[in-house]
């Protein structure tokens, strides 16, 4: 019985991984870039780079209706079905931007897991500070807690009074959407 039983997770693992080996990746991304440009997102001269499990992506520039909105240095892409993950790194916003936040970005993660398949998670960190939140699809609502940096609290007073300040020093925002 208990061989039975490992017998089967052995198979299952076996296909997970074979799947997600041999998933087109290339082909979902150029499907997410269709998907976004009906949003007037355009991502333009970027480098695709194929891994085993990932996809590599080099020098994204993203406009969004026809303005250039952020340069993203490196984004990983990871599709294991089962938890998949985008990392972006070195990400410089437009310069209309810098009126509210700083628009330097060091890294942003947001991952997505099957087993807490209603609620995407990011995290990030830039000249803001760091920051952490999620986004409950059910409830279509936006919560993070936000470590502000120096600068921020010095030179983004505006910014910081749409934030609340919790007991601990972080500052925390909700946003539900319709």
């Amino acid at each position: 019985m208990v061989k039975k039983i490992m017998k089967f997770f052995a198979y299952l693992l076996f296909f997970l991984f074979a799947l997600a080996f041999f998933t087109p990746k290339e082909s979902l991304y150029y499907l997410l870039e269709a998907n976004l440009k009906k949003f007037d997102v355009v991502i333009s001269n970027e480098k695709v780079l194929p891994h085993l499990l990932s996809l590599e992506l080099e020098n994204l520039e993203v406009s969004a209706k026809g303005i250039d909105s952020a340069v993203v240095k490196e984004a990983d892409i990871m599709l294991l079905l089962l938890y998949n993950k985008i990392e972006l790194q070195d990400i410089q916003l437009s310069s209309v931007v810098e009126a509210y936040v700083p628009s330097k970005i060091k890294d942003v993660v947001v991952s997505y897991s099957i087993f807490n398949p209603l609620v995407i998670t990011f995290e990030a960190e830039g000249g803001f500070g760091e920051a952490q939140g999620e986004v409950s699809l059910t409830k279509r609502e936006l919560t993070f807690k936000l470590k502000p940096s120096k600068i921020m609290l010095k030179r983004y007073k505006r910014s910081m009074r749409m934030l609340k300040k919790s007991e601990n020093g972080e500052y925390v925002y909700a946003k539900v959407f319709k």
